[in-house]
């Protein structure tokens, strides 16, 4: 059989490609391998949600992919709240390390004042903008 190429954003094609690399990561490090979602979510009073943070335990680490909080809720210490329970999250299952990525109109300061240091960055936008990586031993 020729493999071929073709795109697919199914959600069978992504579990299949973390299968694989779960199954080929376990047989390296001979053993089971933390591996699981993390959702903190909140919700107003008629149950909209309104703020949370999704990311996924794996290995030692917790990676965040969202943090988002309503811009109405901002600067009331919600999204400090919503960063100490993911990280409290994240030592519960034995995670060592944090890791996330913020573009530079995103939250940068925000996470540096949390204890996050910048582990790198690259330019977007043709380079009028930054990503940046960041981490924190937890």
């Amino acid at each position: 059989m020729i493999p071929t190429i073709s795109l697919d954003t199914s959600p069978e094609a992504f579990k299949a490609l973390e299968d694989g690399l779960n199954a080929f990561n376990q047989a390296q490090l001979q053993g089971e391998i933390l591996s699981e979602p993390l959702g903190l979510v909140v919700r107003n009073e008629t149950g909209k949600i309104v703020g949370g943070i999704s990311g996924r335990f794996y290995l030692d680490t917790l990676h965040i992919s969202i943090v988002w909080v309503d811009e109405a809720l901002r600067g009331q210490g919600l999204g400090k709240t919503l960063m100490e329970r993911a990280e409290q999250e994240g030592r519960t299952k034995g995670a060592r390390y944090a890791s996330l990525s913020t573009l530079s109109w995103q939250a940068r300061p925000f996470y540096e004042s949390q204890g996050w240091k910048i582990l790198g960055e690259m330019p977007v936008l043709g380079g009028a903008q930054k990503r940046f990586y960041m981490w924190k031993a937890l």
